[in-house]
Formats: structure tokens, C-alpha cells, sequence
């Protein structure tokens, strides 16, 4: 999947804007963000980079509009969104614009179809430890 240029839901964009790349690579997906000031763009935090594994995530909302789509991601824990601008109680809101849509809708439709799997799997794994403990 290619990099997909992405900007973060921030609470204060009044002040602070946050922008960055999200791909699908090797069995994970990449979020490379930069964080700057709004007003003349000379304060910037340097280019970070977070690895999330399909297993992580815990729902994926998609939700395109006329002018943007949005993809909300909330993680199994908070900690794991700690360091993305604009995280809330462990989610953080991908705004796409709307020529990158469809790749947008393949990256929800992939981390939506392994959430499924994972739903399929955990029972059995559930039933498993149960019956080890007896």
C-alpha cells in the first residue's frame, strides 16, 4: 500500500496542526507525524514514527463527507496512542482528503476484516486458558 498523506484531529488546531503519512507495511500499519504551530509553521517537533500491528486496534470507525472522510482508530490501550497529537482515551481521528478516499476505505476495510478474524479467534483462545486452569 503506498503512504497515504494524512492530518490529525487536534483539539487545539487553533494554535498547533499535525500532518503526516500513514501506510500499510510489512503486517503493520506506520503513522509518521509532524507536529507545528499554525500561524507560520516555524516551530516544528521533528517527524516521529509509530508502528501499530492489526492486533492493537480495537475498532475502526470510517466515515466519509463531501470534502474529507475521516478514519478513527481507538487502540486496545491508551498507551498506545500516547505520543499521536490529538489522541483522546486511546483514539486518534485520521482526516484524509478527498482524492486519497479510496485508499482511505482500503485501510479501513483491511484493519474492519483482521478485527473480525480476531473476534473469530478469541473465543477458542478464551475456551482454551479456561479449560488449561482446570
Amino acid at each position: 500500500m503506498i503512504s497515504i498523506p494524512v492530518k490529525f484531529h487536534t483539539p487545539d488546531a487553533m494554535f498547533t496542526e499535525a500532518e503526516g503519512l500513514v501506510r500499510f507495511e510489512d503486517g503493520r500499519l506506520v503513522l509518521e507525524f509532524e507536529t507545528k504551530d499554525a500561524f507560520f509553521g516555524a516551530y516544528r517537533s521533528g517527524v516521529q514514527e509509530l508502528e501499530i500491528f492489526p492486533d492493537d486496534v480495537a475498532a475502526v470507525r470510517y466515515k466519509p463527507t463531501l470534502f474529507k472522510t475521516e478514519l478513527a482508530i481507538r487502540a486496545r490501550t491508551m498507551k498506545k496512542f500516547e505520543s499521536v497529537p490529538g489522541n483522546k482515551l486511546g483514539e486518534v481521528k485520521l482526516r484524509f482528503k478527498r482524492r486519497h478516499r479510496a485508499e482511505a476505505e482500503e485501510l479501513a476495510s483491511f484493519l474492519q476484516h483482521r478485527l473480525n478474524e480476531l473476534e473469530v479467534e478469541q473465543p477458542d483462545e478464551l475456551m482454551d486458558e479456561i479449560t488449561a486452569e482446570d
